[in-house]
């Protein structure tokens, strides 16, 4: 009776364990770095915050077609831009932060 007891506390300490490391994973998960293809137009640029709206294609697993600002820490990149180009560019996720990275325009904008 006493060896039962004893593996059932054995086996309780191990799933415990099992389940505390999963949680820790999950936790973790946001801090996982994610990269993504976008594609889109240029809609603004904002060179004094490092940031660009893009009207963005669908980005398949992450997220459908919209406008959203993308932070461009590349201030090269960044002012080789203009309105109405379209880019094709690696979108770069971790938590809550996104930004784009090895911009290429694809199209530059119509001038009128």
């Amino acid at each position: 009776m006493n060896r039962h007891r004893i593996l059932l506390a054995v086996v309780f300490v191990a799933l415990v364990g099992m389940a505390a490391t999963r949680l820790a994973a999950q936790g973790n998960s946001s801090d996982t770095e994610k990269h993504y293809v976008l594609t889109g137009t240029v809609q603004s640029i904002d060179v004094k915050n490092h940031q660009i709206v893009v009207y963005g294609d669908d980005v398949p697993g992450y997220m459908d077609a919209m406008s959203m600002p993308y932070r461009v820490p590349d201030e090269k990149a960044l002012k080789a831009l203009a309105v109405g180009d379209k880019i094709h560019a690696d979108l770069i996720v971790k938590g809550d932060d996104a930004h784009l990275e090895n911009i290429k325009v694809t199209a530059h904008a119509k001038s009128n």
